[in-house]
């Protein structure tokens, strides 16, 4: 991005049955991003999942009880809870629970990514994974009687309808302005207008931009 070689965090979910991939960069890993890429996710299938598999990871799972159950973070419950999908986590160290994503992964950054994209933001680096895809319907998967765009359409009716309203995929932090009418946030600086100045204000933190 902007003749420099960048590094990019890949939020990845594939469907079981017609085995389709969504991939999409993030600048990180924080929850925003964790969110957003299930949202877009849910938009490129058309659907949600009725159940979803992860692995222990922090932005969903606050602490790992006896056996499946798990302690999730708070704001995980309430983001499924709006898209009304249940969630599954792998027994720990037991890598081979959730193989098929870890396939999907490892083939979407062979297939998708190289050579590496040449793009001047992360808007245009989503478009061009979300083209490719969209491209590997097309192709059959070994073993499998259909392509996977024909199959990903015998499962369509089984996913849950989209709502009618996306979640809204920040994290809120209160904010406070300072001297200069500025707020600090992860070390940046955001000058708001002295008409508009709070001394206590709210920040939403999206994966790209920041409102307060």
């Amino acid at each position: 991005m902007e003749g420099e070689q960048k590094v990019v965090q890949l939020f990845c979910m594939r469907l079981c049955y017609s085995r389709r991939l969504f991939m999409m960069a993030f600048p990180g890993q924080k929850q925003e991003a964790f969110f957003e890429g299930h949202r877009s996710a849910f938009h490129f299938f058309a659907g949600v999942p009725h159940r979803i598999t992860y692995d222990n990871l922090k932005t969903a799972v606050l602490r790992i009880l006896k056996g499946k159950k798990r302690h999730e973070q708070r704001s995980f419950t309430v983001f499924r809870s709006h898209y009304l999908f249940e969630s599954r986590f792998c027994t720990p160290a037991q890598a081979h629970e959730k193989g098929s994503i870890e396939h999907a992964v490892g083939f979407g950054r062979r297939n998708f990514m190289v050579p590496l994209p040449e793009v001047n933001s992360f808007e245009e680096l989503n478009t061009l994974l979300a083209e490719r895809c969209a491209a590997d319907d097309s192709r059959r998967v070994k073993g499998q009687p259909l392509p996977i765009g024909e199959a990903w359409e015998i499962e369509l009716p089984y996913l849950r309808s989209l709502p009618d309203h996306d979640y809204d995929c920040c994290t809120p932090h209160n904010a406070t302005l300072n001297g200069y009418c500025q707020v600090v946030f992860e070390t940046n600086r955001y000058s708001i207008p002295p008409e508009r100045r709070r001394k206590n204000l709210a920040l939403k933190a999206y994966p790209f931009h920041v409102e307060i």
